[in-house]
């Protein structure tokens, strides 16, 4: 390998080579891109040739990373990061911008903080627009970020991240027991709880939930009555019914305010939110900017709660 090949490559070259490597896929890169599949076959090329490795072999309809290519990917993750680093945040102007911003959210609860990142959005850079994605499952996450289908995204916390993944606090919320006043009276003990007809999201699952492990520590358990793809499912099937459902508070407000709601008898943990975004734009104005925006809101949304508290 001559030191010459390596300085032929460029910027784009090596960000074809993280997307085959998060893809696997030669068309995914192209069309992410939007390049034709012979200039992402021929910077492939370029890469061989530099390295003096294959980096990638066929398997199936897709292609497999090496060995060689796997240690390189987090070298060429920081060398894109200080590349768009070298552009100076304070360079970036959301009034010129008219990308759309995309936010993968992990739940409904969520919305509100969505609404004023619209509203500012709309205010500091009206020629963009805003996709909200659903992150679910959560594995999801780093294949969202890591694709770019999302700028940036709001993950329950409590699980480690890959460590393409950066993060911070974002926020939490309070669990409550919701239920339909029509049709039954609230929950007030531990019995009556763990003897009502729960409905839940989702469709099974390894993984205790923290209700179940709440349960669990008082040697209870509950009865299962309804799962439901979606909270706003949830919404739909428990009025005119004796089913309980417990989700985040913040429902309460949104999509869940046809409900009543009351605090669980059994003491469970509040959910926290971190904000998650991909390391190669640590040093990016624009996805700095959003970060900020989203901070904003959430800050937004808590003052009005405290103020209709």
């Amino acid at each position: 390998m001559e030191n010459s090949d390596i300085f032929r490559l460029d910027g784009q070259t090596l960000r074809i080579f993280l997307s085959l490597c998060e893809t696997s896929s030669v068309t995914k890169t192209a069309d992410h891109y939007g390049l034709n599949q012979s200039t992402v076959s021929y910077a492939l090329d370029k890469l061989r040739a530099a390295i003096g490795d294959p980096l990638f072999v066929r398997s199936g309809r897709g292609v497999t990373p090496t060995e060689k290519a796997l240690a390189l990917q987090p070298r060429i993750q920081e060398l894109i990061a200080g590349l768009e680093g070298l552009v100076a945040s304070e360079n970036y102007n959301p009034k010129k911008d008219s990308r759309t911003f995309n936010i993968a959210i992990s739940s409904p609860a969520l919305l509100p903080e969505m609404k004023q990142v619209q509203q500012i959005l709309h205010r500091e850079s009206a020629h963009t627009a805003l996709n909200i994605l659903r992150l679910a499952p959560r594995e999801r996450l780093t294949e969202l970020l890591e694709s770019g289908d999302a700028d940036a995204a709001i993950a329950v916390a409590g699980l480690s991240y890959r460590m393409e993944l950066n993060h911070c606090t974002y926020g939490h919320d309070d669990l409550v027991v919701y239920y339909d006043p029509a049709c039954r009276k609230p929950i007030n003990t531990r019995t009556e709880y763990a003897n009502a007809r729960h409905a839940v999201t989702g469709f099974g699952g390894n993984t205790p939930s923290v209700v179940e492990r709440a349960l669990a520590t008082l040697s209870l358990s509950r009865q299962i009555a309804l799962a439901a793809p979606t909270a706003s499912s949830l919404r739909e099937l428990i009025p005119g019914t004796e089913l309980i459902a417990t989700m985040p508070r913040a429902l309460s407000r949104g999509s869940f305010s046809n409900l009543a709601f009351c605090e669980p008898p059994i003491q469970l943990p509040p959910i926290r939110y971190d904000l998650v975004w991909h390391r190669r734009f640590d040093h990016s104005g624009r996805n700095q900017w959003l970060r900020k925006v989203v901070s904003d809101a959430r800050k937004s949304v808590e003052r009005a709660e405290l103020m209709s508290a």
